[in-house]
Order: structure tokens, then C-alpha cells, then sequence
């Protein structure tokens, strides 16, 4: 929760619109940081055989996605139509990529454990609340589970957090980025060695509930921001040293190939929101251009498509090779993610986008589809001003 010295206050910069246009003010910044994050975990996908410093640590971007996403769908109001009207737009974003996927996943065998129990929580998005289910078929797709798992309820934390004022919503953010690192550590002390490292590992990965504070952190964020908070020069400080420091040890550990998930997680949280609010402040305020340039915002917008894809992508190309997607050897890794970055282009505009509009017309009586638009964010809209907010996260090495 930084912004520069010279910075114009969000309160200054917003001067004289009304409250619904601050809040659909288009944070395209946002959208491209996606492309970059979706990158490195492709990367670290492709290259794990290798244990390659920093691509190691692409497992964090599952905290970024999650806080990026309570973010994004508190900024733009996603639910002000209604809970039913902003699940099934929810639904809309989701489904199509999953469905695809999965169809393809049971076809190329590329996970383990791809049974029909499996298949129906894959199908259904609950697959990441049972712990062989969550890596089967296109393993992935865990973190959607989870995400569906927080839009069922971000209408209920609107109710709560809205109540807070900027005090008292800076105290929820510090509460939650210490809750994670206290639950991953009891879980390991417990479940990790009573029942096995497995469970240390799901229920402090994969499982939903354990990912609810980064989500919830996003939520808090959005509101400071909403309410034009500017955090005093010693709160900036202290934030800034915190990631700076939790940054620094992560790197260290990712070149001594030390990488406990929960305990990295928690060393790069300070920096994921750093990252998140500035980059929104810096937009809102006119002082960033790079992020928000037309071509990072179009790969931004396809990076869910990319996300969902790549992983069947390298496990097509191992299982002709005789070796697991997270194995091949490095010189194939290139052409292997640019097949998936073409396929990622094509899904985007032939599945994700039309059949999110038809399932959205469908549910909502629409008789014609309406062209797609983009919002907050810089993403497709989803219909009643909301953005498609993409929802993608990452998954661990092992998966």
C-alpha cells in the first residue's frame, strides 16, 4: 500500500466524479500483470526437471492470482446486480475454458488419478476439496475450485468488511497476511507429521479454505482504495521494509532450492500487495504508461486462456517423448508454450469469449448476444458492467 512522494492522492485524482465512475475507473495495469504472472508459471512448469532459481518460485503467483482477484471483483462492483446475476456471471468466465479442458485432459492422459469421481469435482469445480482430485485430468484447474469456492462468498465479506472504516480495514489486511503463515504452520506440525507430508501439502495448497485470507486481502485493498486511504509515511515504511525484506529471503531460498510453500507464500505476500496497490494507485493517478499499453493488456486478457491450456500443452509433447509435462528437456519447452500461446489465442476468441456471452444470455433471458466490452481492469465484460475478471491461479511443482 505504497504510492511515490509526489503521488496525487487518490481522493485528488478522483476529484469531481461521481462514486460510480471512481469505482469503473479501468485498471488495464492489472490486466497485463496477468500475462506476466501466467508466463511464470508456465515457465515453471516447463523447466522443473531443471529447479531453476526464481522460476522455482513460480508456486507464489497463486497468492497474487487470489489477491488480485478479491481485488479486481471489489473494485468493480461485480455484485451490485445481485448475488444470482454475479455467480452466474461467474459461472459464464469459468465453465467454457474448464469444460473444454477437461474434455481434452480425459482424452490426453497428462495426471494421475483422473478417475469419474474425479472427472464430476473436475466438472463441477470441486475438485480442489478432495486431495487426489485436485492434481487429476488438467491439474491446474485446482485454483478454480477455489475461486469458485470465493465468489459463493464475496457477497457475504462485502457485507462485512464495507462496515469497516480505512483504520480498521489496514488492521483486517495485517490480521490475514499473519493467519496464513500461523494455519500453514500448524497444519505442518500436525496433519504433516500425524498423517503425512501430503496433507501438510493439500490442506495448506490446494485446499479453498486455506486460500480465503489472500482472496479476502484483495477485498480489504479494493475498499481502502475505494475510500481514497493513503497510508502515513511510517505505515509506507513499514510495508516497504516488509517486502522488501520478505522478497530478499525468498530469493535466497530459492537459490539455496529451499522452497517450503507456506513459509515462501508468507515472505512474498507484503510484496504481492505492494505490487497490486501500486500498480492500481500509479494508474488512477496518471503516472504509469508501460503496464497499461494496449498489447500487454491484450495478453493479459488471454492469459486465462494460456493458463488453461499450457499445461495439456506440455504433457501432449512429453507423452510423445515418453517423459511427464513437468520433465521435458529445456529446448523443447519454447516451442511447446508458443503452440500453447497460439492455442491460448484461439480459445480465447472461439470458447472463452463466445460461449461465456451465450451461457451469460442464456441464464439472463437475452435473446441476442451483445458485443463484448471491456471494464474495470481492461477484461472482457461480463455483462451489467462487470469485468471477467479471470480468476486463474497457480499450482505447486508437484503437482
Amino acid at each position: 500500500m505504497v504510492h511515490q512522494r509526489n503521488a496525487v492522492s487518490p481522493g485528488d485524482a478522483w476529484a469531481g466524479r461521481d462514486s460510480q465512475d471512481k469505482k469503473r475507473k479501468r485498471l488495464e495495469s492489472l490486466t497485463s500483470l496477468r500475462f506476466f504472472a501466467a508466463t511464470a508459471v508456465a515457465l515453471m512448469h516447463g523447466l522443473n526437471r531443471y529447479d531453476l532459481p526464481v522460476v522455482n518460485l513460480g508456486f507464489v503467483g497463486v497468492s497474487f492470482f487470489f489477491v488480485l482477484s478479491g481485488f479486481v471483483l471489489t473494485w468493480s462492483d461485480s455484485t451490485v446486480a445481485g448475488t444470482a446475476a454475479f455467480l452466474r456471471n461467474r459461472f459464464a468466465k469459468l465453465f467454457p475454458l474448464s469444460a473444454a479442458t477437461l474434455a481434452i485432459a480425459a482424452v490426453v492422459p497428462v495426471a494421475p488419478n483422473s478417475s469419474r469421481l474425479s472427472f464430476l469435482q473436475s466438472l463441477t469445480l470441486t475438485q480442489a476439496w478432495r486431495p487426489s482430485s485436485a492434481t487429476s485430468f488438467n491439474p491446474v484447474t485446482w485454483s478454480l475450485s477455489a475461486e469458485a469456492f470465493f465468489y459463493l462468498l464475496l457477497p457475504a465479506l462485502l457485507a462485512v468488511l464495507r462496515r469497516l472504516n480505512a483504520r480498521e480495514l489496514t488492521a483486517a489486511v495485517v490480521l490475514l497476511a499473519v493467519l496464513q503463515p500461523a494455519m500453514w504452520l500448524v497444519c505442518q506440525l500436525t496433519l504433516g507429521v500425524q498423517v503425512g507430508p501430503w496433507a501438510g501439502h493439500f490442506f495448506t495448497y490446494d485446499f479453498p479454505p486455506y486460500r480465503l485470507p489472500e482472496f479476502a486481502i484483495g477485498v480489504a485493498l479494493a475498499l481502502l482504495l475505494e475510500k481514497g486511504h493513503t497510508p502515513s509515511q511510517a505505515g509506507q515504511l513499514a510495508v516497504m521494509s516488509f517486502a522488501t525484506a520478505g522478497a530478499a529471503l525468498a530469493l535466497t531460498a530459492s537459490f539455496l532450492h529451499f522452497t517450503p510453500y507456506g513459509a515462501i507464500d508468507a515472505l512474498v505476500l507484503p510484496a504481492i500487495i505492494v505490487l497490486i496497490w501500486t500498480a492500481a494507485l500509479r494508474e488512477l493517478t496518471g503516472t504509469s504508461r508501460f503496464l497499461a499499453h494496449p498489447r500487454l493488456v491484450a495478453l493479459g486478457n488471454r492469459s486465462f486462456s494460456f493458463y488453461m491450456v499450457h499445461y495439456l500443452v506440455l504433457g501432449a509433447v512429453g507423452l510423445l517423448i515418453g517423459l511427464g509435462p513437468q520433465d521435458l528437456p529445456w529446448w523443447l519447452v519454447p516451442p511447446a508454450l508458443l503452440t500453447a500461446a497460439a492455442i491460448a489465442g484461439l480459445a480465447y476468441r472461439f470458447v472463452e469469449n463466445p460461449c461465456g456471452r451465450a451461457i451469460r444470455d442464456l441464464f439472463s433471458g437475452k435473446t441476442a448476444p451483445a458485443p463484448a466490452s471491456t471494464s474495470s481492469a481492461g477484461l472482457p465484460d461480463l455483462g451489467d458492467g462487470q469485468p471477467a475478471e479471470a480468476g486463474i491461479g497457480l499450482s505447486g511443482r508437484d503437482l
